[in-house]
């Protein structure tokens, strides 16, 4: 082969080799842009007030007393909270027959149950948005579904706890005086209650507004 011919392969070859290189663009103007969307999700955070009182432990109670407290809910999370559920248990219950009322009365006179003992209690909370319900402590707490101390967003749109602000509640627990005796006695039934007592455990659930369209936020808006 002679030089020209020499020549004219490795052109050829060079150029080719510049074309599988370039992709087949030779354009010189390009731009960029980048779109970045962000997703983060808010915080649901309900809190008993600093300054509630709704925490006791009272002893030696009588029929007839009653103790009444403020209970304070404030919504510390980033999200307007559209329900509150309350449940209600109980537990560190022993029976007692302090009296021997078995001997006094008649077999088996002094023996009850727990669900017996909160039966003595009635359970009254009012405030908030207007709520006001009243229950015996046994009602309470074999209650199934929704409590009936719930707060709920109304009907005219007005939010159960919105962000940044806080309820609060009227709550007081009496223990109802009866003065049933047992038949041919001069015993009262609720001597049969002396010396028990219980803890009670209050557990309140928030829940979320429910989800809605958010394709025209504004950017930046929560």
């Amino acid at each position: 082969m002679g030089f020209k011919s020499k020549l004219g392969v490795g052109v050829m070859s060079g150029v080719l080799g510049l074309s599988l290189i370039g992709g087949g663009t030779y354009a010189a103007f390009n731009d960029v842009e980048e779109v970045s969307n962000t997703f983060a999700a808010g915080t649901l955070d309900l809190e008993v007030g600093e300054d509630s009182t709704f925490e006791f432990d009272i002893s030696n109670l009588k029929p007839g007393d009653y103790v009444e407290k403020e209970l304070i809910l404030d919504n510390n999370g980033s999200l307007d909270i559209n329900q509150i559920f309350t449940s209600v248990s109980a537990d560190e219950w022993e029976d007692k027959d302090v009296l021997d009322l078995n001997s006094e009365v008649s077999a088996g006179a002094g023996d009850n149950e727990l669900i017996d003992f909160l039966s003595q209690f009635q359970l009254t909370v009012s405030g908030g948005n207007g709520l006001s319900a009243t229950a015996t402590l046994d009602q309470a707490v074999n209650h199934t579904g929704n409590s009936p101390f719930d707060i709920t967003t109304t009907d005219d749109g007005e939010i159960g706890l919105a962000t940044g602000d806080s309820l609060s509640y009227d709550v007081k627990i009496k223990f109802v005086e009866d003065n049933t005796t047992f038949t041919d006695s001069r015993y009262h039934v609720q001597n049969k209650y002396q010396g028990e007592g219980a803890t009670l455990n209050f557990d309140f659930e928030a829940t979320q507004m429910p989800g809605e369209d958010r394709s025209n936020d504004e950017v930046g808006e929560e």
